[in-house]
């Protein structure tokens, strides 16, 4: 689909919103592929998004399609949500503060054609203008330039970047390259003394939902007493991540990797893993017993060495530059975060947002979980 005609290209699709698409069809489970999108574009992922978060944030689901017309076979998924806040009509990515990455869901080929197509981004822009702004947030700098279907957008580099350790074909290389000599002979002394003192200390996949259960229920209480305005101190949100783990557990398109110690999880690494990576979300460790072995750190890398030797050799350590990861050195992706306005309202957000970086907080009120 690389070599599209644009104009017969422009008389072949549609271009629509779909206010009840259905993210566990077999349709878009066929669509969906990680050369397409990010692992936060999963099927359980945004089936989840949308049933679990949308009607609990007040949000609508505004779906947009690009289908062909013969078959009505997808093209292009773009899965958005609608907000109203004091007035405000906004129209962004479903996302709800809990996707590290919001991309289109498309061949990368196919959205150059559209893009470059003047009569199909007007169609697109006409199925948008049911909004204040449309705000698309957290595209990676390596992804589709979102900017190209959203002509007269601005945009700005987001608050945070993306990390994430490449461990290339050889494991014993990169740790030497990576990983200080003096911190990898401590974690060696850290897992040895752990296993002595706490009587047995293991790192592995949760393998059941009970498993799960239980281990998220420590989550929710280590990362309480240390974390202000943690969102899993929301039942919404702590349901969600709970639940997904769960449903995740089948499918593979989560993981929960969680330390014991003693047979007592004392650690837990959770993220998605739709698109064949591992992506950090949630971490969080027993430090009031184990503060002095480092159990969060220890469990990352204990996961990095066993997803290596399944065969994986990135590992995505997600937003922010936390102190941890600069023990592992890892490599920077910058995200933009792009807006459309289509009115005097949404164009003052827009200010706001891109240029009045000190009172961004405020932005806040109108629309929660900005980030």
């Amino acid at each position: 689909m690389s070599s599209i005609d644009q104009t017969s290209f422009r008389l072949d699709v549609d271009v629509r919103i779909e206010p009840a698409f259905d993210f566990l069809s077999d349709e878009y489970r066929a669509f969906y592929r990680p050369d397409r999108a990010t692992a936060f574009q999963g099927p359980l992922w945004m089936d989840m998004v949308h049933r679990r978060l949308a009607p609990n944030l007040g949000a609508q689901q505004r779906t947009l399609t690009v289908r062909n017309r013969g078959d009505a076979s997808l093209v292009v998924v773009i899965p958005f949500v609608l907000q109203r806040s004091r007035g405000i009509r906004i129209l962004s990515p479903a996302d709800f503060g809990v996707c590290d990455y919001n991309s289109i869901v498309g061949d990368r080929s196919v959205l150059a054609a559209i893009a470059a197509n003047p009569f199909l981004v007007r169609r697109i822009e006409a199925e948008l203008k049911g909004c204040d702004i449309v705000m698309f947030r957290k595209v990676r700098d390596d992804d589709f330039d979102v900017g190209l279907l959203l002509r007269k957008s601005a945009s700005s580099p987001s608050d945070n970047a993306a990390y994430q350790a490449e461990i290339g074909d050889d494991f014993e290389e990169w740790q030497r390259r990576t990983i200080k000599r003096k911190f990898s002979k401590e974690l060696g002394r850290l897992q040895r003394q752990t296993d002595r003192e706490f009587g047995g200390y293991e790192h592995r996949l949760a393998a059941s939902a009970d498993e799960v259960r239980d281990a998220f229920d420590m989550l929710r209480t280590w990362r309480s007493s240390r974390f202000e305005g943690d969102l899993l101190n929301n039942p919404v949100y702590f349901d969600f991540y709970r639940d997904y783990a769960i449903a995740g557990l089948d499918s593979g398109e989560a993981a929960t990797y969680v330390s014991y110690a003693g047979g007592q999880p004392v650690a837990l690494l959770f993220g998605p893993t739709g698109d064949g990576e591992f992506h950090a979300v949630l971490i969080g460790a027993d430090v009031e017993r184990l503060g002095k072995q480092s159990p969060g750190i220890q469990l990352i890398y204990q996961v990095i060495k066993q997803r290596f030797f399944q065969g994986h050799t990135s590992f995505d350590m997600g937003l922010g530059n936390t102190g941890y990861k600069t023990h592992f050195r890892v490599e920077e992706t910058q995200l933009r975060n792009h807006t459309k306005t289509f009115s005097v309202a949404g164009y003052a957000v827009a200010q706001i947002y891109h240029r009045a970086k000190p009172v961004k907080n405020f932005l806040r009120t109108y629309a929660p979980n900005v980030r």
